[in-house]
């Protein structure tokens, strides 16, 4: 994350109570150590063979010519606020809700898998997939009152997700262990909500 962008971010969070700066700040350190390691294993695998493999999916990528780094996606734990009701940060044990967001270059068939297994997981109650550009969409609406954050943001910049209610919160523990397992996944975050919440106990 730029100085600029992480400028806007601390506004925009400063006055809003439900957002955790301090799991914040973290995912973005994490995240943007990340991207630092990425570029040097693109650019070391540029000089001996020219062609290296993508992040996570082992696609091979051409460096004859100069590519622009991978986009630098928000960190799950940044953009998604706590719904009301919901534990504020991630719990490590009986989530009520999960949110399991995807990578960027998580393929169709990979969520065709992640749907499938949800859809016959009897611990599942209910679920949705959300877009990139409905989470865009929501972003801006969360986010309205700075749009000089917002302005810095596209679709691309969000992650996918897949939105999830636990019929029991007791086994939680062991299901974010076997989809977090699941090709395509990149972070999963559990919450304890009422059933008056959104389901995936995000905003």
């Amino acid at each position: 994350m730029n100085a600029h962008l992480r400028e806007q971010f601390d506004q925009a969070v400063s006055a809003d109570p439900g957002a955790d700066a301090g799991v914040m700040a973290s995912a973005a350190i994490a995240e943007g150590g990340r991207v630092r390691r990425r570029r040097h294993r693109l650019t070391a695998a540029g000089v001996a063979a020219g062609v290296v493999l993508a992040v996570g999916v082992g696609v091979g990528v051409n460096l004859r010519s100069e590519a622009p780094p991978p986009p630098l996606t928000i960190p799950a734990a940044m953009m998604p606020l706590a719904a009301p009701g919901c534990s504020v940060g991630a719990v490590q044990s009986g989530a009520t809700d999960v949110a399991m967001f995807l990578t960027h270059e998580a393929t169709e068939q990979q969520r065709a898998a992640i749907r499938s297994a949800l859809d016959g997981d009897a611990r599942v109650e209910s679920f949705y997939f959300e877009s990139r550009q409905t989470a865009y969409e929501r972003f801006k609406q969360l986010w309205k009152d700075s749009p000089d954050f917002v302005a810095s943001v596209g679709p691309e910049s969000l992650p996918e997700s897949f939105r999830v209610r636990l019929a029991d919160p007791a086994p939680s523990t062991a299901f974010e262990q076997q989809y977090a397992a699941m090709a395509g996944v990149q972070d999963i975050v559990g919450r304890t909500c009422p059933e008056s919440a959104p389901v995936g106990g995000v905003k």
